[in-house]
C-alpha cells in the first residue's frame, strides 16, 4: 500500500522532521553563543552563516535546481520508455545531450566567471534552464525528438552551469574557515532538492489524467523553480557586490 502525502504516516514524518530541525537550530544557536563568549566547542553548523544573504540565496538556488532538474529527469526516463516505447539503452542515449552538458559547461563557466564572477553565469544558467523546461510543455506521445532536443540541451547546460557557479559563490560567501561547512550545506541542499523533486513530480505523474499531463505540470513547476532561482541569483549578486571587503589577516 502506497502512503499518500496526507496520510498519518507521511504527516507524522513531516512533523517529526520539523521538530528535529527546530531542535537542531536551537542547539546550534546556543553552541555558537557559548563559543563566542568563552571559546567552548563550536557548533557543527553556525546559524550566523545564514545571515549572509548571498550564502542563503545561493543555498536555496541549490535546492531549486536539483528539485527541478532531477525531478524532471526522473520523469523523462519514464516518458521515453513508457510513452515512446524506447528501450532502457535507447532512453539513456536520447538523454545523453542533457546529462553530458558538463563537458561544455565547465570550460564555458570558467571563461565567463573569470570576467564577471559566479553570479552572472548562475543567473544565465537558470534562465536557460527555465526556457528548456518550458520546451517540455510540447511533449506528447508523438512529439519529434528534434523538438525535445532543445529542452534536453537547455536544461542540462543550464543546470550544470548553475551548479558550478553556485558552488563557487557559496564558498565565496563564507569565511575562509567556514568554506568546508558552506560546501557541505550546499551539497545537502541539492540532495534535498533531488529527493523532493522526484517525490513531488512522481506524485504529479501518477495523479494526473495521464502521464504526459503529469510531465507537463512537472516541467512547469521546474521552470518556475528555475525562474525563482534566477531572481535569487540576482539578489545574491547584489548582496555580494555590496559586501564590505574582508579585513586583512
Amino acid at each position: 500500500m502506497v502512503a499518500r502525502w496526507t496520510s498519518p504516516l507521511v504527516l507524522s514524518a513531516f512533523g517529526l522532521g520539523a521538530v528535529a530541525l527546530t531542535a537542531f537550530a536551537a542547539v546550534e544557536r546556543a553552541l555558537e553563543a557559548r563559543a563566542a563568549a568563552d571559546g567552548r566547542r563550536a557548533p557543527l553548523l553556525p546559524p550566523s552563516l545564514f545571515r549572509s544573504r548571498a550564502f542563503a540565496a545561493t543555498a536555496a538556488v541549490g535546492l531549486l535546481i536539483s528539485l527541478g532538474y532531477y525531478g524532471v529527469l526522473f520523469l523523462t526516463t519514464l516518458y521515453f520508455q513508457q510513452e515512446r516505447g524506447f528501450s532502457a539503452l535507447a532512453a539513456g542515449l536520447v538523454l545523453l545531450p542533457s546529462v553530458g552538458m558538463g563537458l561544455l559547461a565547465a570550460p564555458l563557466f570558467s571563461r565567463i566567471s573569470a570576467r564577471t564572477g559566479p553570479y552572472v553565469p548562475m543567473a544565465a544558467g537558470l534562465v536557460l534552464g527555465t526556457l528548456g523546461f518550458l520546451g517540455w510543455l510540447l511533449a506528447g506521445d508523438r512529439t519529434p525528438y528534434s523538438i525535445l532536443l532543445f529542452a534536453l540541451i537547455a536544461t542540462g547546460l543550464g543546470q550544470t552551469m548553475t551548479a558550478l557557479a553556485a558552488t563557487a559563490a557559496v564558498i565565496d560567501a563564507a569565511s575562509a574557515s567556514g568554506a568546508g561547512i558552506a560546501a557541505a550545506v550546499f551539497n545537502v541542499s541539492r540532495q534535498t532538492g533531488s529527493a523532493v523533486g522526484v517525490a513531488l513530480f512522481g506524485t504529479f505523474a501518477t495523479t494526473a489524467a495521464d502521464f504526459t499531463a503529469g510531465l507537463r505540470l512537472s516541467a512547469a513547476v521546474a521552470a518556475a523553480a528555475f525562474a525563482a532561482g534566477a531572481l535569487l541569483a540576482l539578489t545574491a549578486g547584489r548582496s555580494a557586490r555590496n559586501r564590505p571587503p574582508a579585513a586583512p589577516c
